[in-house]
């Protein structure tokens, strides 16, 4: 499967182009399944039902949506959470467990953030998410002070366009846990894996713990988080 989220810089771009590809696709896959079983059992009565099913859903979700933003003021998250309790057996429900802990951070409810990333965590099955979902996790792991758990969660992360964030993150745990050698190494990590594209924060990290000239790798790198 081509990689959906390969040309998209933040988090939410990826998050967005993994929503407009299964809304595209979606439908398509469900069919191919379908088809799939009626060959193998004949469950003919099965097309019908489950593509109703599912853009069922898809209007659910879109409905949810237009609600929440329509939301004056620090808004309501329980729309989101009804929608998640709804829908915790599919791709819907999972994303929007997404937002629901993007929302909670704004809210810094980090502890409600957690349990929704957590809960996405194990319900996503689509690969390319899973280290904007891990790279969030972590970010509330640390918030929360649970550095033990954001390293751990950190540790998952081993895709090229996402190093560069997930080590400059480790980097700021380090810190918070006084070990700054540490620290230091995971600053450098993360300048190497730039690419080039080095954050201006992550500058002025660096330039505190007295790190040397960036050494940058040569070799190209997909565009990513």
């Amino acid at each position: 499967m081509v990689d959906i989220i390969e040309g998209y810089e933040t988090e939410e771009q990826q998050v967005e182009a993994i929503k407009g590809w299964w809304k595209k696709n979606g439908n398509t896959l469900v069919i191919s399944a379908v088809v799939g079983l009626a060959g193998l059992w004949g469950w003919r009565y099965y097309n019908a039902s489950v593509i109703t099913a599912h853009e069922s859903t898809s209007q659910a979700f879109s409905e949810m949506q237009t609600k929440f933003a329509a939301e004056t003021g620090e808004k309501d998250l329980q729309v989101i959470s009804d929608f998640v309790a709804e829908n915790n057996d599919n791709t819907y429900g999972m994303l929007a467990s997404l937002l629901l802990a993007k929302e909670a951070v704004e809210q810094t409810k980090y502890d409600l953030a957690k349990t929704q990333l957590q809960q996405a965590q194990k319900q996503n099955s689509y690969a390319p998410l899973d280290p904007v979902i891990n790279l969030r996790l972590a970010r509330v792991e640390f918030e929360l002070g649970n550095n033990d758990a954001a390293l751990s969660t950190l540790a998952l992360i081993t895709e090229k366009p996402f190093l560069a964030r997930a080590e400059q993150l480790k980097g700021n745990v380090y810190l918070q846990m006084g070990e700054q050698d540490k620290a230091r190494s995971a600053f450098q990590d993360a300048i190497n894996n730039s690419q080039g594209r080095v954050d201006p924060v992550l500058q002025l990290q660096a330039d505190d713990l007295g790190l040397a000239e960036p050494v940058i790798a040569t070799e190209p790198v997909l565009d990513g988080e």
